[in-house]
């Protein structure tokens, strides 16, 4: 078993797994770190919706990576510090985004724009969150929502109650929305407050 067949086991709680491959050319346009790990996992939801990989191909859109690195949808087009070279590959539970850039992951925080190098290779990456998803991904959201009784199918994101980056002493709620939706909310967020 290869490293990357072990690492698809080791993912908990898959909820989605993008079978389809529908552009298998965007393959060979990934850096070779992406690349390996796409010819054995094409795109996936796991933790019970807390991380989500895109998967190669035009379907479902809200699994597309074409879509949100090239498409109308792709992220740079909204985001100025991402370039057309940056790849989206994964997001978490509330929208925020993982994204390959010159050889490292940077997380995307769609609310106000600001890009983190976490200074992790991919597969170093992707070990840290199989070994602690709750803790790395930050799903105490998601853990939340889903001790009320609910959860996240395949193509669903939350939705907080107030912004993240607005100060309040509220409480929190969740509620959930379309992937699309949300990514569209968090875009037409960022315009309004950070552009």
């Amino acid at each position: 078993m290869s490293n990357i067949e072990e690492e698809k086991v080791e993912f908990k709680g898959i909820t989605y797994i993008n079978h389809d491959c529908d552009n298998p050319e965007m393959i060979d346009q990934l850096p070779d770190e992406l690349g390996a790990f796409y010819k054995e996992i094409n795109g996936l939801v796991a933790y019970n919706g807390g991380f989500q990989i895109r998967g190669c191909g035009t379907t479902p859109t809200w699994n597309s990576l074409e879509d949100a690195w090239k498409g109308p949808n792709a992220f740079h087009k909204t985001y100025p510090n991402l370039g057309e070279d940056d790849i989206p590959f994964g997001q978490d539970c509330l929208g925020d985004q993982y994204v390959f850039r010159g050889g490292s992951v940077w997380q995307l925080l769609t609310e106000t724009g600001d890009l983190d190098d976490l200074e992790l290779e991919f597969d170093e990456f992707i070990d840290e969150v199989i070994e602690d998803p709750v803790e790395f991904l930050a799903l105490y959201p998601l853990l939340d929502y889903m001790e009320s009784g609910e959860e996240l199918k395949p193509g669903e994101l939350l939705v907080p109650s107030i912004p993240f980056s607005e100060e309040t002493e509220e409480e929190y709620t969740f509620s959930k929305s379309p992937v699309s939706k949300r990514l569209n909310q968090l875009k037409e967020y960022y315009q309004k407050h950070n552009a």
